[in-house]
């Protein structure tokens, strides 16, 4: 970059930034969703809207651009090379609590990975990565969660007749994820996810955050699973992972459940909706399927078409648009020097649908993840460098055993909301309206 310093974007730049993009993402949810504005910012299109303006934005100021958001100075990251370095150097020179985050996930999960540092994020990732790591790896734990997902999918199907729609799917990621992490005795314990969610609304606000009322019926639950875990779950195996206080077992749960129950299931359904829209793509991943022992990890691991489309779907849609981190130290990018304290985003809605460096981004093309894109740093959907999700890996491996368990009952058509895929696919498509039928 020629310039020495990072130009500062207009008011009115920054004005229309947080309108089109910060507004929507904090209204949707920052921790959880709310349908109703998930569907109002949907009818607008404001994914598309955001994406123009960072389009503009970095035409005017070029890869590197100081906004306002939320009143703080924040540095827009809009080139590969930056993207990179902010990565790779997260979270030693770039922690991934930026204020607004940090307060909200204290509110349901104090000491969570996730807002971790220095040696403390060393000990909970090593924590993190063993459990889900070897939950993936132990054939009595891998073919157990394979069964659980079979179960459930086949119960959707059962209940659901002819249609399938969000809320059947829903229930069913939330029975999955009670079973994978508590236990298959803990599948009904539904009463252990609404507190969790509860907590998450109230974390929305970011703001005014006392004690939940929830909060230490929530964690006391957990703490009894952990007490007395039940065999082949996660928390069984957290006995097994070295561990002390300063780990914090307990505040880990918190990120594992959210993340398998409402995160993954909207991935998966958006997944579902693009594989029965593109019928060459559900021929390929039904070729693939009747190759497999679907009932085993090794033949969900064969999957690897199916997981690429999981892969395309997030990249489509991610549903985490933004990632915000924070420079603890002075640092320097592209040669200019970015202060300690400085907020730091990159735009995963830009970067995914960027058609100017990406001639594909408006299209399904899940080859790409055959050719080694899940190494390319403008994709970040499950972050990437020392902070990529620690739990990827399951989440893949959980969304292709239920995607296969359902295919493999029957054939479904798209009802709605429609998808082209012969033409640029939508910046945001509805998930709490998905509709499939049976055919």
């Amino acid at each position: 970059m020629a310039q020495q310093q990072i130009p500062s974007a207009s008011f009115f730049d920054s004005l229309r930034y947080n309108l089109v993009q910060t507004l929507p993402v904090y209204t949707q949810g920052l921790f959880t969703r709310n349908k109703f504005w998930v569907s109002f910012w949907t009818k607008l299109d404001s994914d598309a809207r955001a994406v123009r303006h960072v389009a503009h934005l970095r035409r005017k100021y070029g890869a590197y651009v100081y906004l306002s958001v939320g009143g703080n100075k924040t540095l827009l990251v809009l080139d590969h090379a930056g993207v990179e370095h902010v990565l790779k150097n997260s979270p030693g020179t770039y922690a991934s609590d930026p204020d607004a985050k940090r307060r909200g996930m204290s509110h349901f999960q104090p000491g969570a990975l996730t807002i971790s540092r220095g040696a403390e994020w060393q000990d909970r990732r090593q924590f993190n990565e063993a459990v889900i790591g070897e939950g993936l790896t132990e054939d009595e734990y891998s073919g157990r969660f394979v069964e659980i997902v079979r179960r459930e999918a086949e119960s959707l199907t059962a209940r659901a007749g002819r249609t399938i729609v969000w809320n059947d799917l829903a229930e069913a990621f939330d029975a999955i994820t009670l079973q994978v992490i508590f236990g298959t005795e803990a599948r009904d314990d539904r009463t252990l996810l609404t507190r969790l969610r509860k907590m998450m609304r109230e974390s929305n606000r970011v703001f005014a955050l006392g004690k939940s009322r929830h909060f230490d019926a929530f964690y006391s639950a957990v703490s009894n699973y952990l007490k007395s875990p039940h065999e082949r779950s996660l928390t069984f195996l957290t006995r097994q992972v070295p561990s002390d206080e300063d780990t914090r077992v307990a505040n880990q749960i918190p990120h594992w459940m959210f993340a398998m129950s409402e995160t993954l299931a909207a991935n998966t359904a958006r997944t579902l909706a693009l594989i029965v829209a593109e019928p060459l793509a559900e021929k390929r991943v039904r070729e693939e399927m009747a190759r497999s022992d679907l009932s085993t990890q090794q033949g969900i691991d064969k999957l690897k078409y199916l997981e690429a489309c999981v892969q395309e779907a997030m990249r489509l849609w991610p549903t985490t648009p933004l990632l915000m981190r924070k420079t603890i130290e002075e640092d320097s990018i592209a040669g200019v020097a970015v202060p300690r304290g400085t907020q730091v985003i990159i735009n995963n809605t830009f970067n995914h649908r960027d058609k100017e460096t990406h001639p594909f981004a408006d299209r399904f093309e899940p080859e790409l993840w055959l050719e080694g894109e899940a190494n390319n740093y403008s994709f970040n959907h499950l972050s990437n460098g020392p902070q990529v999700c620690a739990g990827k890996h399951m989440a893949l491996f959980i969304a292709k055993a239920f995607i296969a368990a359902l295919l493999d009952k029957g054939r479904y058509t798209l009802g709605e909301p429609a998808l082209d895929t012969a033409r640029p696919l939508p910046h945001m498509y509805n998930y709490y309206k998905i509709k499939l039928l049976s055919s």
